[in-house]
């Protein structure tokens, strides 16, 4: 690599410091090697520079749509195979999501899953013992309703349960119950999305918000403050674990696994982006070197850092599995399977469609069962 070469490579983050930090430190490490990087606008953008004469040698992108099209990126698992150790190393659960049809076009990047965590201050306070790994939906309702505070105009001081409205939010509680949005293979979602185990899922969460109160509806009035001040229990993906790490709150705030439902499956869903080496690109070796060295070798990259390490090593390396909160979530990959949002685009285009429905439900009491049952057109 000690000729002149370059690398372009197309982004869609925004934030590039981590990015723009692997590239200083591989271009000094191999002298000669200029590495170009641009940002995309959006999917579309990215999936027209891969399919152009001028083709970028990589191509990050979150989410991971343009990574199901066939032909557009280089099979990275010779690379992996070719690389001592580093099939060992990889997480199996990540690979399991990020590869398909035997192929992986991508390493995955931004990489983050949910969590419970819980405010030990607000459970000390009421006297309520902290929640334990293997707990039940009906236990977290029940311990979510002794910390729901309201005053006597019936507005919430205090949330039990801190919680979004997003059908990708709902899904990994839809899995633990043995539901899937759309078909492995991504093409229907009739005979997923419209089926007992989603539609149970959906009114026992219905039900946390009309019935128990114990989560703020779409417009309700409130007095808790923010995410991190009156809420006991929070949904908390990597990036909330990672403000939490951060300010140096980890003795503020416990971690424990979601709720098991119903179904009794032990499941979770997954974010991730990918960077993945063009199938048009003159200089695959050096683009496979580069993406090593951006996803794989960094541990400091990973410092103040809101998405997980994909490797077992660089988890150590970067302090997560002695890490109290961090340990947590790196053990849940362990569990993670593919979101019906990587699996099908016209669900994923979907969302805000669906959320609105889910809004209806909430606030309007729209029935849950022939709500969703309607959802097959989108999938």
């Amino acid at each position: 690599m000690s000729n002149a070469k370059s690398l372009k490579m197309m982004t869609e983050f925004q934030h590039l410091d981590n990015l723009l930090d692997a590239k200083a430190s591989f271009e000094k490490m191999h002298p000669g090697v200029v590495i170009t990087i641009e940002q995309a606008a959006d999917h579309a953008e990215s999936h027209r520079a891969l399919q152009s004469d001028e083709a970028p040698d990589i191509v990050e992108s979150g989410g991971w749509s343009i990574f199901n099209r066939k032909g557009l990126f280089v099979d990275l698992l010779p690379h992996v195979e070719e690389t001592p150790g580093l099939k060992e190393d990889l997480n199996p659960g990540v690979m399991r999501v990020a590869s398909k049809d035997g192929a992986l076009p991508g390493l995955p990047v931004d990489v983050a899953l949910p969590l419970i965590l819980y405010k030990r201050e607000l459970f000390d306070k009421a006297g309520i013992p902290y929640p334990q790994e293997g707990w039940t939906w009906e236990e977290m309702m029940e311990t979510a309703k002794k910390l729901t505070q309201r005053n006597e105009q019936g507005v919430a001081t205090q949330f039990g349960f801190g919680f979004g409205v997003d059908v990708e939010e709902i899904e990994p509680f839809v899995m633990r119950n043995g539901g899937r949005y759309v078909s492995p293979d991504g093409t229907t979602a009739r005979g997923y999305a419209d089926q007992l185990p989603v539609i149970e899922a959906y009114r026992m969460l219905i039900d946390a918000y009309r019935v128990h109160r114990v989560i703020r509806r779409p417009g309700e009035p409130s007095e808790a403050g923010e995410l991190h001040e009156g809420f006991a229990l929070i949904f908390g993906f990597a990036w909330f674990a990672g403000a939490v790490v951060r300010y140096g709150l980890e003795d503020k705030y416990g971690v424990v696994g979601l709720p098991r439902m119903p179904g009794g499956e032990n499941a979770n869903m997954i974010y991730m982006g990918a960077a993945g080496i063009s199938a048009k690109s003159p200089n695959r070796e050096l683009a496979w070197a580069f993406l090593r060295h951006y996803v794989l070798e960094r541990p400091e990259a990973f410092r103040h850092a809101n998405t997980l390490p994909i490797t077992k090593s660089l988890a150590e390396r970067s302090g997560y599995t002695d890490n109290p909160v961090w340990r947590r979530f790196i053990e849940e990959l362990d569990v993670v399977q593919t979101s019906g949002f990587y699996l099908s685009e016209r669900w994923n285009s979907s969302r805000q469609l669906i959320n609105e429905e889910i809004i209806r439900m909430i606030n309007e009491g729209a029935d849950v069962a022939q709500t969703i049952r309607g959802w097959t057109r989108f999938g």
